[in-house]
């Protein structure tokens, strides 16, 4: 074979293995693995960040609590977040965890309750008695469901010709939210009765409120206020 002949054999030889090895290593096994690791890891970790960013609400469980009788299913108008907390001394309960369910009347039928376990909505239908009953209630019941959060009054017996003026000089004095405010009519005797919400800023304004003006007059009649919470 001649000098010419060989140097061109050498050179042949020399591309086919230098592109050999380029391309085994980069499909080679241990490569491949080092990926599907790196992903793995990065998807695990996403997840990971994900799941404690998002905050979990297992097992909670929901309750209605509401005092059975012979005209229906009602709570009584004057009972406290902080009277059913101390009922249920038991169950772990703050008042964030409690809301009044009212109908259109401002009637509180019920509490609804979020308890932060099945064993404390167990140790409050123990502790329940005779007075009161709990039952299972869903989680959107509870997120349907407004909370005034002791933020306003329900001013019962305003005259029905007063107008909004009127009812801001009975106000006068306190932190009270701008008209308009929300008005209706409700049965009574011996004549219908009008009703007025009032909305405060916060919870001690709007109890100060029911300190200086319940049973106050409003054009000559006397006005009965009620904190709903």
């Amino acid at each position: 074979m001649s000098s010419l002949a060989a140097a061109a054999l050498r050179r042949a030889v020399t591309a086919s293995g230098s592109r050999t090895l380029s391309i085994s290593g980069a499909f080679s096994p241990v490569s491949s693995r080092l990926f599907s690791a790196d992903a793995a890891a990065a998807e695990a970790g996403s997840q990971g960040d994900d799941s404690f960013l998002k905050p979990s609400d297992a097992g909670l469980i929901y309750g209605r609590l509401y005092s059975p009788t012979a005209g229906g299913n009602r709570l009584g108008k004057n009972v406290l977040k902080t009277d059913i907390i101390h009922h249920l001394d038991k169950c772990e309960l703050s008042p964030e965890d409690v809301k009044i369910d009212y109908n259109r009347g401002y009637y509180p039928m019920a509490a609804l309750l979020k308890f932060p376990s099945k064993e404390s909505f167990n140790k409050a239908a123990r502790q329940t008695g005779r007075m009161y009953r709990l039952e299972r209630a869903s989680r959107e019941l509870w997120e349907q469901k407004p909370s005034l959060d002791g933020k306003a009054v329900l001013l019962q017996g305003v005259p029905r010709n007063a107008q909004a003026d009127d009812i801001e000089r009975f106000l006068s004095g306190t932190n009270y939210e701008p008209p308009p405010f929300e008005s209706f009519i409700r049965p009574g005797i011996p004549e219908p009765i009008r009703v007025v919400l009032v909305r405060f800023r916060t919870k001690a304004d709007a109890t100060n409120a029911f300190i200086a003006k319940n049973k106050s007059f409003c054009l000559n009649n006397p006005v009965s206020m009620r904190v709903i919470q």
